[in-house]
């Protein structure tokens, strides 16, 4: 989620306050619930962003990486491929 493009993007949509805000509300919720349970076992889990790969049998004919969270593919994009 704290990737550069996605902190990028939160800066842009943000102003000041509403960024403290949140920081204060992660910041609650480690205090309150603790980082190991807020957390997945695997620290690596926390890296894996997702993606869309569209094969044509077994060629791949498509593929996006998600660069962050919520970065999916848009529809125009996997209907121009189909």
């Amino acid at each position: 989620m704290w990737n550069p493009p996605a902190v990028d993007q939160m800066m842009g949509r943000n102003d000041e306050d509403s960024l403290k805000e949140l920081g204060e509300s992660f910041k609650n919720a480690v205090d309150n619930i603790g980082f190991k349970k807020l957390a997945p076992e695997q620290m690596k889990d926390t890296l894996r962003q997702g993606g869309t790969f569209i094969f044509r049998g077994n060629k791949l004919i498509f593929e996006h990486y998600d660069e962050k969270v919520g970065d999916n593919c848009s529809m125009d994009s996997i209907l121009q491929v189909l």
